[in-house]
């Protein structure tokens, strides 16, 4: 899977943790990620390299989009 879309899905995945009502898990399978988030998770240890090809891109929009909305809402709850 591209890098970029990786990155763009962790971004509404981590958006979607903050959010109440709605869960990552859900917007995974949103997605369309949710079989190869678990995937990777379950084959960490044995397919180290795929997994991580996968997961890194995902978890680095995921704090980027948790931390640039929980800003935002900060902002215009201020």
């Amino acid at each position: 899977m591209n890098v970029m879309l990786l990155i763009i899905y962790g971004m509404l995945f981590g958006v979607a943790n903050i959010i109440p009502g709605d869960s990552g898990g859900t917007m995974a399978a949103s997605l369309g990620i949710y079989d190869d988030l678990i995937r990777s998770i379950s084959n960490l240890k044995t397919d180290f390299k795929k997994s991580m090809r996968f997961l890194v891109p995902l978890f680095t929009g995921a704090v980027t989009g948790l931390v640039l909305f929980s800003y935002s809402i900060e902002f215009l709850l201020g």
